[in-house]
C-alpha cells in the first residue's frame, strides 16, 4: 500500500474515495445484521481519469489469520463491560468543591472568602494538572477499593471489528479509451437533467 503514496493522483481523490467508502459501508451495515459475522473478498480497480493512476485492490494471499484467508472481515458486535462514565469536569469540581469546604466556613461572608477561594481554587487545579506531582502511593488500596464500590460495571453493545487483509497493485501499463467513459458519463448527466 506504502507505493500507492507515490503515485500521481488528482487533489481530492483521497478524500472522494472515503466519502464514497462511507456510503458504500452504510448499505453494507443495513444488509447484514449487527451479530453477523461475515467475510468477503474485495476485488476492485480504482483509477484517476485525469493522471492515468491505476490500482487493482484485491486480497492479500494468506492463510489463517483473523480474517481467515479473506481479505475482508466484519466481526459481530460485542458486549463489553466498562466503568461508568463520568466527566472529568465533573469529578474535578467535586474535588475543589470539598477541598474548600474544608478549609473555609461554609456561614462565612460571600465578600471575606472570596479571595481565600479563588486561591484555593487557582492552587488545586495547578496541582491537579502538575504532570511533576508524583501520586502518594500509600492510599492505593483504599482509592482502589472506595473507586470501585462507587463505579459500578455498565454492559455495552459495541461494532464490531472491521479487518482488512488486501493488497493495492500498481498497474503500470492500463489502457482505456477514457473518453468513452467520460462520454457515457456526460450522457447519464443529460438524463438526468
Amino acid at each position: 500500500m506504502k507505493q500507492v503514496q507515490e503515485m500521481p493522483w488528482t487533489d481530492g481523490v483521497g478524500k472522494a474515495l472515503k466519502k464514497l467508502g462511507a456510503e458504500i459501508e452504510k448499505r453494507e451495515k443495513a444488509l447484514r445484521l449487527p451479530d453477523e459475522d461475515y467475510y468477503a473478498d474485495p476485488h476492485l480497480m480504482v483509477m484517476d481519469l485525469n493522471s492515468g493512476t491505476t490500482v487493482i485492490i484485491q486480497t492479500e494471499p494468506h492463510s489463517g489469520g483473523k480474517t481467515h484467508g479473506h481479505g475482508y472481515r466484519r466481526c459481530a458486535s460485542v458486549e463489553q463491560r466498562i466503568l461508568r462514565a463520568l466527566p472529568v469536569k465533573r469529578i474535578i469540581r467535586r474535588l475543589l468543591r470539598m477541598a474548600i469546604r474544608n478549609f473555609v466556613p461554609t456561614d462565612a461572608d460571600a465578600d471575606a472568602f472570596s479571595p481565600v477561594v479563588e486561591a484555593a481554587i487557582r492552587d488545586c487545579a495547578a496541582y491537579i494538572a502538575d504532570e511533576n506531582v508524583e501520586d502518594d502511593p500509600r492510599f492505593d488500596a483504599a482509592l482502589d477499593a472506595a473507586m470501585e464500590e462507587l463505579l459500578e460495571e455498565t454492559v455495552r453493545t459495541r461494532a464490531g471489528d472491521t479487518l482488512l487483509k488486501v493488497e493495492a497493485i500498481p498497474v503500470t501499463h492500463a489502457m482505456m479509451d477514457v473518453s468513452s467513459i467520460r462520454s457515457t458519463v456526460q450522457d447519464a448527466l443529460e438524463v438526468v437533467e
